[in-house]
């Protein structure tokens, strides 16, 4: 019983000598102490000294995650909401360090949404940033990663959304827009990383820029329809001919190799981009009318069934030969034609099909022949023909690029006519 009892009362003090060892945050700070990064920019200043740009999240000033606009391109409170803060450094800890002299809490990247570097940074190289930002706990690899055309502070200062005053909703609603549209990717910094780390990938990112038509605009004149370039429909990144709205947006594509900036892609080839790489689901496709003159037809390209991507080894040079099927929505046709009959079906299938084969073979071969780059993944098929995966990592396929054999196979199948079947006609 004695036994027992010195059991029980060793038991209760061990226990309690441990809870106070364990419970409690001996570094933990309260949400009042720290200043919240939202999104964050790297810019080049001079040979070793970058300029780090950042918006810090003001709680008191950010009520909603939306509301009205003002000024010329709206923005309502999201300047103030979000305050910009840029120092310089060395390196980004102290950049960072540098920061925090103007800013009276604490800096915290934990709710940071973006990332983003200029276009002279991504020339440059960005995995010397990476290495630094992926040993740092506060940094998650969920967030998005973005290229700036031009100094990313400028490029903040003058960002004006119509409809949102929080930045990391802004940056939400891109990711969205990118998976409707596709005029830009959606790209996280894990999936950057990833295609850096795996054998014969390269990484692409979102390119964020001016259109100076728009932030040029006086607020009595944005949105008129005067202050547009004729009859220009251009999908050039920050030469959109629009009025009105934000200045900045987000068009194009900047396509690495390696971890480096060599080129970019308009907001068109970003469209074929992704429909090879699996990303884009669904897009809007514009072809002449059946009836022919000036009379075009709007389709909804959908996958039909999963692309299939084959790579073959034949004489030295590999041939790469790409199957797809898709079916299509008519959205829209400014004929009085008629597209019951299925020769009217065919017709408008047999292009759609061939503009699609057309831009998906121009956008491969100035990828493999011109940049030397592969952002579409291509390789993996390939992976069944390698004994090992130590051959099949130093397979050149890099240089092997300019030598590839391309084959398109492309299939469009008219499946839906929209809500009126009969065209609409004028007695």
């Amino acid at each position: 019983m004695l036994m027992r009892t010195r059991w029980v009362i060793s038991s209760v003090l061990l226990v309690t000598v441990c809870s106070f060892f364990v419970t409690g945050c001996f570094d933990g700070q309260e949400l009042e102490e720290q200043a919240f990064l939202v999104t964050m920019g790297v810019d080049q200043v001079a040979p070793g000294t970058i300029a780090l740009t950042a918006r810090v999240a003001v709680p008191s000033k950010l009520t909603g995650s939306s509301g009205g606009g003002g000024g010329a391109g709206g923005g309502g409170d999201f300047q103030s909401g979000t305050p910009l803060v840029t120092a310089t450094g060395k390196t980004l800890h102290e950049a960072l360090s540098m920061m925090n002299v103007g800013v009276e809490r604490k800096i915290n990247l934990s709710h940071l949404s973006a990332i983003l570097f200029s276009d002279k940074v991504a020339r440059s190289g960005v995995l010397p940033y990476l290495r630094t930002l992926v040993r740092y706990r506060e940094f998650r690899r969920t967030l998005y990663v973005f290229v700036s055309k031009g100094s990313v502070s400028e490029l903040f200062l003058k960002d004006k959304p119509v409809l949102e005053t929080s930045a990391t909703r802004t940056i939400e609603d891109q990711h969205e827009l990118s998976q409707t549209y596709g005029l830009a990717p959606s790209v996280q910094i894990h999936e950057f990383i990833n295609a850096l780390e795996t054998p014969h990938d390269d990484p692409i990112a979102p390119l964020w820029s001016l259109n100076e038509q728009v932030g040029k605009e006086k607020k009595k004149q944005s949105g008129s329809s005067k202050n547009l370039r004729g009859a220009i429909v251009s999908f050039t990144p920050g030469d959109i001919n629009r009025t009105g709205g934000n200045p900045i947006e987000c068009v194009g594509t900047a396509v690495f190799r390696g971890d480096r900036m060599i080129g970019e892609l308009s907001g068109d080839e970003t469209r074929y981009l992704q429909l090879l790489s699996g990303s884009l689901q669904q897009f809007i496709l514009t072809l002449p009318s059946a009836k022919g003159g000036k009379n075009l037809v709007s389709l909804g390209i959908r996958n039909q069934q999963p692309m299939k991507v084959k790579i073959l080894f034949r004489n030295g040079h590999p041939k790469l030969v790409i199957t797809q099927a898709f079916e299509a929505e008519l959205l829209g046709d400014q004929s009085a034609m008629s597209f019951t009959l299925d020769s009217k079906h065919h017709t408008i299938e047999q292009v759609a099909a061939k503009i699609i084969q057309s831009k998906e073979a121009a956008l491969i071969t100035k990828m493999y022949k011109k940049m030397q780059t592969n952002p579409f993944h291509f390789f993996d098929a390939a992976r069944n023909q390698f004994a090992t995966f130590q051959q099949y990592e130093a397979y050149p396929w890099h240089k092997q690029l300019k030598n590839v054999n391309l084959v398109v196979n492309t299939s469009v199948s008219l499946r839906r006519l929209g809500t009126q079947i009969a065209p609409l006609k004028a007695r």
